[in-house]
């Protein structure tokens, strides 16, 4: 019989091993063999250092005490959030020291009470940039009419539109209205809260270029698909039982420096510290002003937000003014060595040449992880396995009858009758687009996204456990071929059929590859 015990009765024993190997354990989670790319990043354990992932149930025999250079890694299959966090892996990894690094820190107190702070730092200037134009000036009529099988989208960006539509070819054509991420779900639960009203701008793409023409629509139209970064309920929304949410690409979320910076990590309880406190005491971002977050609308900051235990209303730091100024947010710091802010892939990793992801070590995590297996890939195994616990998938909201996926009822267009239910399964990796020659996952990949079918851990919600996932259609190899610089590990067999996946444990051919 098998003794189970606590990580805690484990870190004492632990925490008076102070030896500098490598971490050599074998990846678990089903990726095959790949090369091991260090681990030079975690230190000698010191006997006062914060050491193990406390409150994890663990079996006993399953603890490497050599693991995270003597920090202990969990060689077993992991079954739940603890176990994914301290699993064994091949992968880089980094440590925050929280004992030397946070002054007075206690670990039975890892988010100690916040105190008034004062009142925000004023917005960052972005400079004189052009903001998009969500509604004015003048554009043709859409072409709804002359567009085979039209489907009208509302919601969140973050999906690569583009390559979806010449994935689609003629199967859909999209016609799509940019709001929030709750509006994207209301749009679908509750009827005729959103509707793509006539005069609205929205935007289609070519489908054969994929480019993207603005036009506006002519008549009202009741939304057949929402998109949106959060759950329904971080937007207080019930899901009524003919409506389906249909996770889709994960978008792996952290905190970001500008690549001159001598910090390769944060903890939770550093960062907890950092977004919380004035001053924060964690050097070196002890300075509001170089502290840079999103506003409380942000899927990005509410997804931190609810991972570290901040009220998203009271995180400290100056909001960067959009996305896509972080990146100057962090350019035109005076003391780039100082700065810290929260970001995503679609930014981060187009950048890496101005701003660097830092691994992201959890509450009690024994070792911080980078979004990929190192801080040059792009292969997004840390957070396909769980090493990596900030993400935030990406939603598809859809009705359905009679279990099928359906469009909206009352819409006055004329198309085929599983054009919607193809549109919702292609974004969200359930079916093969009827274009297959599209590389879609290769435009994921570009923006850092992970396929919910290359994915191996999933939550029920934003900053929620992490819990194994085993997807119905696999496509690990496909989306390891398709990332930059990447390529598929030496298990993956090409394949035309199931006929040419002779192993049994890759017995199906999906997306080119036998899985």
């Amino acid at each position: 019989m098998r003794r189970r015990g606590t990580w805690g009765t484990w870190r004492f024993a632990l925490a008076s091993i102070a030896i500098a190997t490598t971490m050599g354990c074998s990846a678990l989670l089903g990726f095959g063999d790949y090369e091991v790319v260090g681990g030079d990043g975690g230190e000698a354990l010191e006997a006062s250092s914060d050491a193990g992932f406390d409150g994890a149930t663990e079996e006993a025999g399953c603890i490497d005490t050599l693991g995270f250079n003597g920090r202990g890694c969990f060689r077993c299959p992991p079954t739940n959030n603890e176990e994914l966090l301290s699993a064994c892996t091949s992968a880089a990894f980094e440590t925050f020291d929280n004992v030397t690094r946070i002054p007075g820190f206690d670990p039975a107190k890892r988010r100690p009470p916040l105190v008034d702070a004062g009142p925000p730092l004023p917005a960052f200037d972005a400079g004189t940039s052009t903001p998009t134009d969500a509604g004015g000036g003048t554009v043709d009529p859409c072409p709804v009419a002359t567009r085979p099988n039209p489907v009208f989208v509302l919601g969140a960006t973050g999906f690569p539109l583009d390559v979806v539509q010449r994935a689609m070819g003629t199967k859909a054509t999209m016609f799509y209205a940019e709001k929030g991420s709750c509006e994207g779900i209301d749009a679908i639960v509750t009827p005729g809260a959103q509707i793509i009203t006539a005069g609205t701008k929205v935007a289609y793409f070519d489908a054969t270029s994929g480019t993207r023409t603005e036009c506006t629509v002519e008549e009202d139209h009741p939304v057949d698909v929402g998109t949106s970064a959060l759950f329904a309920e971080t937007c207080k929304l019930s899901l009524p039982p003919d409506v389906q949410d249909l996770l889709g690409p994960v978008n792996p979320v952290g905190f970001a420096v500008p690549a001159t910076s001598d910090e390769r990590v944060i903890s939770a309880e550093a960062a907890y510290r950092v977004y919380g406190f004035v001053p924060s005491g964690v050097a070196p971002w002890d300075l509001e002003e170089l502290v840079f977050r999103r506003r409380p609308s942000s899927g990005n900051q509410t997804t931190v937000a609810l991972t570290l235990g901040l009220p998203n209303e009271a995180m400290r730091g100056r909001d960067s003014n959009g996305s896509s100024n972080m990146l100057r947010a962090l350019q035109s710091s005076p003391q780039p060595k100082k700065t810290i802010g929260i970001s995503s892939s679609e930014i981060v990793d187009v950048n890496r040449s101005a701003m660097k992801w830092l691994a992201y070590q959890h509450f009690a995590q024994p070792a911080g992880f980078y979004p990929d297996s190192s801080p040059t890939t792009f292969d997004r195994r840390n957070v396909r396995d769980g090493h990596y616990f900030v993400w935030i998938p990406l939603h598809v909201y859809a009705r359905v009858s009679a279990g099928e996926i359906v469009g909206a009822p009352g819409q006055a267009v004329t198309r085929d009758a599983d054009a919607v239910k193809s549109l919702a399964l292609v974004m969200t990796s359930r079916a093969a687009a009827p274009n297959p020659s599209v590389d879609l996952f290769g435009a994921l990949g570009r923006l850092g996204n992970v396929p919910q079918c290359a994915m191996r851990v999933t939550r029920k919600k934003e900053g929620a456990p992490l819990e194994p996932f085993k997807p119905a259609l696999a496509c690990d190899c496909a989306f390891e071929a398709a990332v930059p610089n990447g390529a598929p590990p030496p298990s993956c067999k090409r394949c035309t059929d199931a006929s040419a996946c002779t192993d049994p444990a890759r017995p199906s051919c999906n997306f080119g590859y036998c899985e």
